[in-house]
């Protein structure tokens, strides 16, 4: 059965032969043994989601939704939505909680009908279409929202105490100039890796656990940012990655991936998250 298993032939995408209980579940491809007899499938969820931004509460490579899965690496799936709920909560003081917070998919198949089936588990979670419609709910914390508004009031008090105590007119225009000054942007693109640094490197370290798991290799091979001025001494900071990637390491594809959009407020010495990626940056840790 071994010498069958390594004898196995793959089937080219859209020409598997193979029958599925649900309109939703693709077979793009399979394995067969020396007769012609499957032995593996890979399967793929063919799903959309309402509220659409349900979506984004899953990996969807990972949840067989962009690639698919070989059935015998994994044949059960489960997409949770929820699971960063309680992180999110505890951190923005507001979350979003979907309803059901989980749906387990098993994928199984039968070789006398040559048909691979799913199960779904609530019953009834994922219409014929392929539809996942998901009761969404915004759950606050009013203790932690308090906290993040005291905080922001308290930062807003300090920040204007300084900017009182800033020079006049002529202060003002040095500012101006220092929009095109190359030293105070690198000042801004410092204080990202100074301040955030750590959750970063926290971030790629994940990263390379989520491709290593996944039989991919990983490597990161340069960082770099660019700063651009929003207002006096405030900057719009775009951090930048350079990795290769890909199944063998004798065939690593180079591409640049984002870690992260920061504002630098070099008055403040504070540095906040500006978009998505940033936000789970900051959460890694």
């Amino acid at each position: 059965m071994l010498l069958t298993g390594l004898a196995g032939c793959y089937t080219p995408l859209n020409n598997s032969g193979i029958a599925t209980t649900k309109a939703w579940l693709d077979i793009p491809a399979k394995k067969t043994d020396f007769d012609g007899k499957q032995f593996d499938s890979c399967y793929q969820f063919r799903l959309h989601f309402v509220p659409a931004e349900a979506d984004a509460a899953l990996d969807r490579r990972d949840s067989c939704i962009d690639a698919c899965c070989w059935r015998s690496d994994k044949g059960e799936v489960t997409l949770d939505f929820n699971k960063n709920f309680e992180r999110d909560l505890k951190y923005y003081g507001r979350a979003t909680k979907y309803t059901p917070g989980k749906i387990t998919l098993k994928v199984s198949h039968s070789s006398l009908l040559n048909t691979t089936g799913v199960k779904v588990s609530p019953r009834g979670a994922i219409s014929s279409n392929g539809t996942v419609k998901l009761k969404r709910e915004i759950v606050e914390d009013p203790v932690r929202l308090a906290q993040i508004e005291s905080a922001a009031r308290l930062l807003q008090v300090r920040r204007n105490a300084r900017l009182a105590d800033q020079r006049t007119q002529e202060a003002e225009e040095a500012a101006a100039m220092a929009y095109d000054d190359p030293a105070v942007k690198q000042r801004a693109q410092d204080l990202v890796q100074r301040r955030e640094g750590a959750h970063i490197d926290h971030y790629f370290y994940n990263l390379n656990k989520t491709y290593n798991k996944k039989g991919y290799v990983f490597l990161l091979s340069e960082r770099f940012y660019s700063a651009q001025p929003i207002e006096d001494f405030v900057f719009r900071v775009v951090c930048r990655a350079k990795v290769q990637t890909g199944t063998r390491a004798d065939s690593l594809q180079e591409r640049t991936i984002s870690c992260g959009t920061w504002q630098s407020d070099l008055t403040a010495q504070t540095v906040s998250p500006l978009d998505s990626t940033a936000r789970k940056i900051k959460a890694t840790l």
